[in-house]
């Protein structure tokens, strides 16, 4: 039996509420052997660079999607069949066409779990129009992407135009756009376009000087407007339905970790994995999360669905927004094996290279501040959860313990929860059990 003949290549569905994806570039070109499990090319979403299998064996007969193209989930992209076999006129006419029945269809209404990958909206006139790669890239040369113009398709702003704006002496570079390793750093840190800086570098090339003194000068920045990322905008409005649609209450209780800062020091001396506050703090939520129902649950539709499994997300911070990583059945796994995977995780989120079914399905989520030396704060509850964790600053205070004053490690705790799912009973009993695991640590390792 011979292999079928046409068949087309389409985008793929990449999450529950993925709806748009752009071809970032092509690994296969036109007249390549395809087998099943072939990469035919790269594609981005707001969140994450993802893989195009092929599910097809045969030639790569016609690419109908170009890079840079942004197209609707189930699009057609390319065409396989056999080796010299022509593609009918009529294929050909579906280049970049989603199903009718897609195409017409509005974006789904927000699920339960965080919304990491939803549909951008169309694009308004005199929108910039620009790939997620070029973006990136951008930002880390410190290039003002709105003063570049664009080679892709319909004007489309794509990674090799940036490169080009900083190359020496090419079109639309800016005497600002050549500049020091250490220039370039400082700028992509600091939020400086460095095509605006003027350089008294040799040849006009911009200096760390030269950046430090226009983040300086207000007048360089007041009044510019900057374009709203697709995961800015999708972090806006997810947050602001949170904040419209979930009646939330707030209850604080502080830990004596002072035994969990020992055990992890004597831990990470063993130099296995290094092992994080957030690696203890997950593992105890998936245990608190089992021991109740209530909490372990979300809010839909004619009713309140159980979850049997405890799946808890971290927010990992990037420069354009949030992403939350998840973990999954969290409470069956050891703190060694939590600590690999959110380290993982983590690596993955600042590069774009999760998969949707990796930040998707949380239950609930952990945020720490702690780091920035913050004691406490009320974190957001992302639609499709019941309750969110913020972690402060561990810090020694004194604490009087049989009489006596002493100095101890602290943390303060804040739970943010649904009341609807949740009442404050239980959500008390719930921080109570979290509080009480981390003051005694060493059950969760042995």
């Amino acid at each position: 039996m011979g292999f079928p003949m046409i068949q087309k290549v389409t985008l793929p569905k990449l999450g529950e509420t993925v709806e748009v994806s752009t071809i970032e570039r092509w690994l296969k070109k036109e007249g390549d052997a395809v087998a099943p499990g072939d990469i035919l090319c790269e594609i981005t979403t707001d969140k994450a660079t993802l893989e195009v299998e092929s599910y097809h064996r045969g030639t790569l007969l016609k690419i109908l999607a170009k890079e840079g193209q942004e197209l609707s989930v189930g699009a057609v992209i390319a065409v396989v069949g056999d080796p010299g076999e022509k593609v009918p006129q009529e294929v050909l006419a579906e280049a970049g066409k989603a199903p009718a029945k897609r195409a017409a269809q509005a974006a789904p209404s927000a699920p339960a779990e965080v919304q990491a990958a939803a549909a951008a909206p169309p694009a308004a006139e005199g929108r910039l129009k620009a790939s997620p790669r070029a973006r990136r890239r951008a930002k880390e040369l410190g290039v003002a992407i709105e003063s570049i113009r664009g080679t892709g398709p319909a004007g489309r702003i794509v990674e090799a135009d940036i490169e080009a704006a900083v190359s020496p002496g090419a079109p639309g570079s800016k005497g600002g756009a050549r500049a020091t390793p250490l220039a370039r750093k400082i700028a992509a840190r600091e939020g400086v376009p460095l095509a605006g800086v003027s350089g008294t570098g040799a040849g006009g090339k911009v200096m760390k000087a030269d950046v430090l003194r226009a983040k300086a000068a207000p007048a360089a920045a007041s009044g510019r407007v900057v374009p709203l990322s697709p995961m800015r905008r999708i972090v806006a409005e997810r947050m602001l339905l949170s904040k419209q649609t979930i009646p939330c209450y707030y209850l604080t209780m502080d830990a004596d970790v002072t035994d969990l800062v020992a055990l992890r020091a004597k831990l990470n001396a063993k130099g296995e994995v290094k092992i994080s506050y957030n690696d203890f703090v997950l593992k105890v939520c998936g245990l608190a999360l089992q021991r109740f129902p209530a909490v372990n649950s979300r809010w839909v539709e004619g009713g309140v669905e159980r979850r049997g499994a405890a799946h808890v997300g971290l927010a990992v911070a990037l420069d354009e927004g949030l992403i939350v990583p998840v973990v999954r059945d969290v409470d069956k796994k050891s703190v060694p094996e939590i600590a690999r995977e959110t380290a993982d995780l983590a690596q993955r989120a600042r590069s774009k290279r999760l998969r949707p079914d990796e930040y998707q399905g949380g239950c609930m989520t952990v945020s720490n501040l702690g780091m920035y030396g913050i004691r406490s704060f009320i974190p957001v509850v992302n639609p499709g959860e019941s309750v969110i964790l913020g972690l402060g600053v561990i810090e020694e205070r004194p604490v009087c313990r049989q009489g006596k004053i002493c100095v101890r490690q602290k943390m303060t705790l804040v739970l943010s929860a649904d009341h609807r799912l949740v009442d404050g009973a239980v959500g008390a009993q719930f921080l109570e059990m979290i509080r009480d695991a981390l003051e005694e640590p060493q059950k969760l390792v042995e």
